[in-house]
């Protein structure tokens, strides 16, 4: 869930920074303390902030502006994520923000009207358009296909399926053997806004290299992009088994104002953290991290040291910001864990480690 409050005091602060300053810098720095999203130099001025003073910031107004940037956030992964989309597929959808820190897609589409009587067999007519190749299809029971061929009496094969794994995961699969269906056997309709992102989402992590006709709203797969055999083996494991058989990637318990939410460990003792990173002294923050660990660990016993470390992150915008990390010792063995908010963090972290050594 987003903090408002958080978000709130961080503007207060970052407001009366400005008016002391007159500048800018260190809006990222002051996020960071706040446990929130910051809000860009371009959203600063475009929102008005810099004519406020810290009174003026109201927790409305801050509701207000947090909402307007998570829907932006939103919108511009979406953009980046499968592309500018034709708007007749995503005609009165919805792009809402989801945690904090996570900009999460739902695109929900409005309710069908109610056919009265005297028009339902129009609007059941008007249902079932003529199918074309290059629509994405979703069967009854969350399976997807791509639309290969037209064949007589409107039926059509695909060459191309969503399904979901074992893992949970969703990926795509390449049908060798085509199987004719129809579009009104009852099971199988037109995807809508929120399917087709997901198959075209899943098409790209699948590796597979897609093209759009915007204006008609088909796709097109050109195939597979060419991947070293490197780039496979290394990423085909959530994390690297051989560094890290005996431990995993763990969820944390949300606990205020700890801002890690999963942990990788147990792992060996680690006695130089000192030399690379910054002792954490900070009571309340040790307090909620040693609830979190004990809570998910149970031979965990107290804190021995932790420290804190601000990695920044690869240049993407107009200015360089840091990310988080933690690294907390246990006081009744010595073993360690790595801590960070997102997961995909400590998992691309651990494969620069063992790719290193």
């Amino acid at each position: 869930m987003i903090d408002y409050n958080a978000f709130h005091n961080y503007l207060v602060a970052l407001v009366a920074l400005y008016r002391r300053t007159r500048t800018t810098k260190g809006m990222s720095e002051l996020a960071r303390r706040h446990h929130c999203t910051a809000v860009t130099k371009d959203q600063f001025y475009q929102m008005k902030l810099d004519k406020l003073a810290p009174e003026q910031v109201t927790p409305q107004l801050s509701r207000v502006i947090r909402d307007t940037i998570g829907r932006s956030d939103a919108r511009a992964v979406l953009r980046e994520s499968i592309g500018a989309l034709n708007e007749g597929i995503l005609a009165g959808g919805r792009i809402s923000q989801g945690s904090d820190r996570t900009v999460q897609i739902t695109i929900t589409q409005p309710a069908q009207e109610a056919a009265t009587p005297q028009h339902a067999s129009q609007k059941q007519s008007a249902a079932l358009p003529p199918c074309k190749p290059g629509w994405i299809v979703f069967r009854k029971g969350g399976m997807m296909h791509l639309v290969s061929r037209l064949l007589d009496d409107d039926r059509f094969t695909w060459n191309y399926t969503l399904v979901r794994g074992e893992d949970g995961r969703e990926y795509i699969t390449e049908d060798r053997e085509a199987t004719a269906s129809r579009l009104d056997n009852g099971d199988i309709r037109r995807a809508r806004g929120s399917e087709v992102a997901r198959f075209l989402g899943a098409l790209t992590r699948s590796g597979y290299e897609w093209s759009a006709d915007n204006a008609n709203g088909l796709f097109f797969v050109a195939g597979k992009k060419h991947a070293t055999e490197k780039a496979v083996e290394v990423f085909a494991n959530d994390i690297p088994l051989k560094a890290y058989h005996n431990t995993g990637i763990h969820s944390l318990q949300a606990i205020s104002p700890s801002p890690f939410r999963f942990a990788l460990g147990p792992l060996l003792p680690t006695d130089n953290g000192d030399e690379f990173m910054t002792r954490c002294y900070d009571t309340q923050a040790l307090t909620a991290v040693a609830s979190q660990m004990k809570s998910t660990f149970p031979d965990f016993d107290s804190i021995r040291e932790m420290f804190l470390y601000d990695m920044p992150t690869l240049c993407c915008s107009e200015e360089i910001r840091e990310y988080r990390v933690a690294l907390v010792k246990d006081d009744n063995n010595g073993t360690c864990y790595w801590l960070a908010r997102d997961r995909d963090v400590l998992r691309l972290l651990s494969w620069i480690s063992f790719i290193n050594n």
